[in-house]
């Protein structure tokens, strides 16, 4: 005898918010793509309309972004995937923004000589072309796009219909036949 599965319905925007908000700093089990794709929606509303009141909007805005994180790694976990794509992701980041300081600290060091140019908008526009004159600095904004890409292929991906690992799928539902 065969287990059939059946696939319960999407989730409105209302009971993803609810359903997220129950897991709101929980890392492990799963989360289906109406849930993150609904928080995600939520989430950009909440960075468009506060984010650019001072202080409070960005204070917000940055709560909403570090409750987008554990979400983040149960939809991957719902795919089968860890949560460190996501970490990787942040490690190269940080490791891409030092490379692009060092690249251009001979510049902040003669600014560090004369401040006065940062009113000279040749030297202001030098300091933009040197960041992006280095083929490093191209392959890192290559290697950053397909990252973007590959991540984005994976949260659009439907729930594994089967346990998996990180637990039981939250969209599909076994019944013995």
């Amino acid at each position: 005898m065969r287990n059939q599965v059946y696939e319960k319905p999407r989730l409105s925007f209302s009971e993803a918010l609810t359903e997220a908000k129950e897991k709101l700093t929980q890392f492990t089990g799963r989360s289906r793509r109406s849930e993150f794709w609904w928080c995600y929606l939520a989430y950009l509303l909440v960075s468009m309309f506060l984010g650019w009141i001072p202080f409070i909007g960005s204070l917000i805005t940055t709560l909403a972004a570090l409750a987008m994180i554990p979400l983040t790694f149960r939809r991957l976990h719902d795919t089968g995937r860890s949560g460190w794509w996501w970490g990787a992701g942040c490690i190269a980041s940080v490791i891409a923004v030092i490379i692009i300081i060092c690249q251009m600290v001979p510049l902040f060091m003669e600014l560090a000589d004369d401040p006065s140019l940062m009113d000279d908008d040749e030297f202001v526009i030098e300091l933009f072309i040197n960041m992006f004159k280095s083929p490093v600095t191209w392959i890192m904004l290559g290697l950053g796009l397909i990252y973007e890409i590959v991540m984005l292929v994976f949260f659009c991906l439907d729930s594994d219909p089967h346990a998996n690992k990180y637990g039981e799928s939250p969209k599909y539902v076994e019944q013995m036949q």
